[in-house]
């Protein structure tokens, strides 16, 4: 790999990649929002590979793969580059051609096993379908569409509490069920997900009947997604009871993952999001899901989900991926989701 003397390959973050990250504004035409966590964040990134864009002392852009054995996730993929490069057309796009040249290098290398001595089977990345710098990422470097993902909200202005909520600090009891309804899925991946606590749901005998794990995320929510999203963003703060469900300079909800419930009842799954969201004080769950899920496709058009999904509805999120020479593509199968991987 030769790759431009302006790129720097570390499996350590700096403090240079962790101010970028923090001032990058994710989404574009929908929702526009920053993640408030990412210093904290960054550091618990599984065997993280950190290609910058270095300039006078300075990162101007990063990619950040997490390394899953063959398989490869790309976390970050901030540019400045490609959303600064000023008004003149020729700049950009001579900003353009030199990224998609030296990126390219490096995506073909990978593949080859010429970064760290294993040949890459897949690279996978979650995009907003609305988002002109993630689409070029994808368009320009051979990553094709294979799954969507839905954002679905659940929201509770009063969430009600459950005597049957308990919290769980051992994943081994859970990790057969884990298996058993997502061992299957694309991607299937547990070294955040097995992290303590978990939520748990029992019922009179003792037997766990609903489970997951959250995680807490703080974002500045600079713009709503539909039409009306930068007045909603601007008037809902003002707003008894909706103030609750949303505070854009500081954002605060729930992210959950390896969502289990019996039998896939939806009275079960009302009854853990509401007793998490009581037991947390907050109002909010945002959850990534694949659209196709079983467990989603059952639930879906059964539950309440809240005032938030009456605002907002529910946004796609497409799963692009690239493999190597001969290797099968993921189609068949729903991805599995790690909170870690969406904020």
């Amino acid at each position: 790999m030769a790759l431009s003397s302006i790129f720097k390959l570390r499996e350590k973050v700096t403090a240079g990649i962790i101010d970028l990250l923090s001032q990058t504004t994710l989404g574009t035409n929908g929702a526009k929002y920053r993640h408030l966590d990412t210093p904290q964040r960054i550091h618990e990134a599984d065997q993280p590979l950190f290609l910058s864009m270095e300039r006078n002392e300075k990162v101007i852009g990063n990619i950040t793969f997490c390394r899953r054995e063959h398989d490869w996730y790309i976390r970050y993929f901030a540019f400045h580059s490609l959303a600064q490069t000023g008004n003149q057309k020729k700049s950009h796009d001579k900003s353009n051609s030199f990224l998609k040249r030296e990126l390219g290098q490096f995506f073909d290398d990978a593949f080859l096993g010429n970064i760290d001595g294993k040949k890459v089977r897949s690279m996978y990345a979650y995009i907003d379908p609305k988002n002109q710098r993630s689409k070029w990422m994808s368009e320009n470097f051979g990553f094709k569409v294979i799954r969507q993902l839905i954002t679905q909200s659940y929201s509770r202005i009063s969430p009600k509490s459950s005597d049957r909520l308990q919290v769980l600090n051992n994943y081994e009891e859970i990790s057969p069920i884990v298996k058993a309804e997502y061992g299957n899925h694309s991607y299937f991946f547990t070294a955040h997900a097995q992290k303590p606590p978990f939520y748990v749901l029992r019922n009179e005998f003792e037997e766990i009947i609903a489970f997951t794990r959250v995680t807490h995320v703080k974002w500045i929510i600079e713009r709503l997604p539909g039409r009306f999203g930068s007045q909603l963003t601007r008037i809902i703060p003002l707003l008894p009871y909706l103030n609750k469900l949303i505070q854009p300079k500081n954002h605060e909800f729930l992210v959950p993952e390896i969502v289990y419930v019996k039998e896939q009842n939806k009275e079960l799954l009302d009854e853990l999001f509401s007793a998490i969201l009581e037991k947390e004080r907050l109002h909010l769950l945002l959850w990534w899901i694949d659209a196709k899920d079983p467990l989603y496709q059952s639930v879906k058009s059964k539950m309440k989900w809240g005032p938030f999904h009456q605002l907002i509805g529910t946004a796609p999120v497409d799963v692009v991926q690239r493999t190597g020479d001969g290797e099968p593509m993921f189609l068949d199968k729903p991805v599995f989701v790690t909170a870690w991987d969406m904020v």
